[in-house]
């Protein structure tokens, strides 16, 4: 699926790659027609570049795509992947580095390469941290890890051919340590983005939570919706650049079951359209107040109950048939609400007494009993003390 942050990022890796390629091939070239040992391994370092460019455009065009029966939660996590690989090369790099400065530092066989080795390096610092803060602009533009990852090795090959400048530089003036000790230091500041970054990723793979902030704006968006009156259990994690979520939403408990459902899909379609980087959100309507203890966990379900409930009130003298049973699952009990054709002569108060009476006799979980008269597919008014009637 091509989308404008999708073309932006693929726009910003090949023309990273393409520079790569430039780069390592002068590089390597001059290095080696030059004696420069420094500019040899610079040039290793920008093909380095160029392998992070093709995984870069291998985890865009995968994570790209839409779900899919084996993928229902999208193709985010390619993006993840290649983040790890990212941090792998990088610290793989450094840990290179350094021990080619620590070898030629105890050896001291640094020589002085031609002159014209720092012209080609110059350029090749100019040219990468350009490169840098054009993947990095792109990289917060669409919120993308990954990219920010490949923009910070950019700069590290701008710094290695700092440390390559300077030890060509320092061997010109008769200073050949100071190109292997540069090197070491730039060598830790790549283990340090690769940590950051590796660790980044790990964290999305193990479906560690979003950050707060992030959580914060959902928990905002979702507490807004009308009828929404609690939130719990929100967890969210990362797919690359975008978050999918769960959450529990607690409604009034007396409201019916499309009622519920309604708030949800309200209180999911505004988040999605407040929160830019939330792929998918899953909704849970629970009852506030009782979405555990007995009424949630311990109380008999309908298949235990109704046919008892039938048969008892539809052996009432005043009760012709019982049309519907309504069971409310509340923390002190269950709460039932009948829907029955009574007899002519039937008084609606006494007959609600009787039946609850009786049903308590079999049924010691019942808390409350409402009844609610049925005539001709309409439902009279209880009395005005009587419970709270059918819902829906």
């Amino acid at each position: 699926m091509t989308t404008p942050k999708s073309t932006a990022k693929t726009r910003v890796t090949l023309v990273g790659a393409m520079v790569n390629i430039v780069l390592s091939v002068a590089k390597i070239t001059a290095g080696a027609a030059l004696a420069s040992p420094a500019l040899v391994a610079d040039g290793v370092h920008s093909l380095s570049d160029l392998v992070s460019d093709v995984l870069v455009l291998w985890a865009l065009r995968h994570s790209g795509l839409a779900p899919d029966a084996d993928h229902p939660y999208g193709h985010g996590r390619f993006e993840t992947l290649a983040t790890l690989a990212l941090a792998a090369v990088l610290a793989l790099t450094g840990v290179g580095i350094a021990w080619d400065a620590g070898a030629r530092l105890l050896a001291g066989t640094i020589g002085a390469p031609g002159l014209w080795a720092l012209a080609v390096i110059a350029l090749s610092i100019v040219a990468k941290e350009a490169l840098y803060h054009y993947t990095s602009a792109v990289g917060a533009q669409t919120g993308s890890r990954m990219i920010i990852a490949n923009a910070w090795h950019h700069r590290t090959d701008a710094l290695s051919s700092v440390v390559a400048l300077a030890g060509v530089g320092a061997a010109q003036l008769g200073w050949g340590w100071g190109d292997p000790l540069a090197a070491i230091i730039i060598a830790a500041m790549l283990g340090r983005v690769a940590w950051d970054f590796g660790k980044g990723a790990v964290d999305e793979l193990v479906d560690t939570q979003a950050p707060d902030g992030l959580r914060a704006d959902l928990q905002d968006s979702l507490t807004r919706t009308p009828g929404v009156e609690g939130l719990r259990d929100l967890r969210m994690r990362q797919h690359g650049a975008r978050a999918v979520a769960d959450v529990s939403v607690m409604v009034d408990p007396h409201i019916t079951v499309t009622e519920g459902h309604r708030i949800a899909e309200a209180a999911r379609a505004d988040a999605l359209d407040r929160i830019d980087a939330l792929e998918d959100l899953i909704i849970h309507v629970e009852p506030a107040g009782h979405f555990d203890g007995f009424g949630a966990t311990e109380a008999p379900l309908r298949g235990e109950i109704e046919g008892m409930i039938l048969t008892l009130a539809q052996s009432h003298p005043m009760v012709a048939k019982v049309a519907r049973v309504q069971l409310g699952y509340l923390q002190d009990g269950l709460h039932v609400e009948l829907l029955a054709s009574l007899q002519a002569t039937a008084d609606h108060a006494a007959t609600e007494a009787e039946l609850t009476a009786t049903l308590r006799q079999t049924l010691p979980e019942l808390r409350a009993l409402s009844l609610h008269r049925h005539s001709g597919g309409q439902v009279d008014a209880p009395p005005k003390d009587a419970p709270s009637g059918l819902h829906g």
